[in-house]
């Protein structure tokens, strides 16, 4: 009787020591786990279930445990996913300005090559109304020419047929000299033609 009465009381102190191992591991991994020790609490329950496998309150902690991993890991993906997303459409956003800066230069070129060109065009109407001017500056010399005051020529015993001619000789010389000014002005020379 005595053998069975300590047979009882070591296998209730055992029974009573088993679920307080497990409920002591089950314990210290719900304090890790509070204290966002999740690595400590995971190691925690697999020491338990190795000494505890059939324990229902350590199997149910880490199934909860793993679903939660799972689910941080999802959001983790999902966060890496928006990130990249964020930044492919940041490139796109930095490609599409790059884009505008680069069409409004070409539109600048254009413009100033617009204006430029017109620019060019109402030279040859500027260049036409100066010749106009000096043609008619050159009329108006000859009729100041043509008449000259007949006292001058007096004064230097000139004939006025001698004067004529003397006046015309300077016309064509200062006709000559205008025609070089033009032709220097306008054209210049060809570097791949010879010079003869």
């Amino acid at each position: 009787m005595k053998g069975l009465i300590t047979f009882i009381i070591f296998c209730f102190l055992t029974l009573t020591g088993y679920a307080q191992s497990a409920q002591t591991y089950f314990n210290s991994s719900a304090n890790y786990y509070v204290k966002d020790k999740k690595v400590e609490a995971m190691q925690t329950i697999r020491d338990g279930l190795s000494k505890y496998p059939n324990d229902a309150k350590l199997k149910a902690l880490e199934e909860k445990m793993k679903q939660e991993k799972k689910e941080e890991e999802k959001k983790e993906q999902e966060k890496k996913e928006q990130e990249k997303k964020d930044q492919q459409q940041k490139e796109q956003e930095k490609k599409d300005d790059q884009e505008q800066q680069k069409k409004e230069q070409e539109k600048k070129e254009q413009e100033q090559k617009d204006k430029q060109e017109k620019n060019e065009k109402k030279d040859p109407e500027k260049d036409q109304q100066q010749s106009e001017e000096e043609k008619k500056e050159e009329e108006k010399k000859k009729q100041n020419q043509a008449q000259p005051p007949p006292d001058k020529f007096k004064d230097m015993k000139i004939s006025e047929e001698k004067a004529k001619m003397l006046l015309e000789a300077m016309k064509n010389q200062e006709r000559q000299y205008l025609q070089q000014n033009k032709r220097k002005a306008t054209k210049s020379k060809d570097k791949s033609k010879p010079d003869w």
